[in-house]
């Protein structure tokens, strides 16, 4: 009897914690207008930067494709959000073409959850720190040099003063 009633509390349970994570994880549906819908949409705008982040990059493609153009979108329409590519930085996507949007998303994501912030060693940092992430997934990864040789900084913790030095590159 307890084991039904165990049983049945971690159904409840789990559905009501399902409820909860889908009302949190709202996706960008539409790109906005105005600097006030672009303020309240930027939960939605981190959460889809997550999903791209988070869903191998070989699964859901139309979807992906989508979501992609949604970020793309926001972000260059965004009046708070500024995204300065730098090719010195920025050097590790030819292969993997799919992760220089990943690096916007996470220079945007930092930004946001920082006051805006346009700091361009850590908006950098946080943007290959995502590329990373999504490279070492493996799935849907071409083998790139260069990217084992940012994650090999990560690892170190030479990662941001390789990134002042390429900035400092004119």
């Amino acid at each position: 009897m307890k084991i039904k009633r165990f049983s049945l509390l971690v159904c409840v349970l789990s559905g009501l914690s399902f409820t909860v994570f889908s009302q949190d994880e709202k996706m960008l549906d539409s790109i906005p207008q105005t600097k006030e819908e672009f303020v309240r949409s930027e939960k939605a705008v981190i959460n889809t930067i997550n999903w791209l982040e988070n869903t191998p990059v070989d699964q859901q493609t139309d979807l992906r494709n989508l979501r992609k153009a949604q970020v793309v979108a926001w972000i260059t329409k965004s009046p708070t959000v500024t995204i300065e590519v730098n090719a010195n930085v920025v050097d590790f996507f030819k292969k993997n073409p799919e992760l220089l949007i990943i690096f916007m998303g996470g220079w945007t994501r930092y930004s946001l959850e920082h006051a805006y912030s346009s700091d361009p060693v850590q908006c950098n940092r946080a943007g290959i720190e995502s590329a990373i992430r999504v490279y070492k997934m493996g799935i849907g990864m071409k083998k790139d040099k260069e990217m084992e040789k940012l994650a090999d900084m990560e690892t170190k913790g030479t990662l941001e003063q390789w990134i002042k030095d390429q900035l400092a590159k004119k």
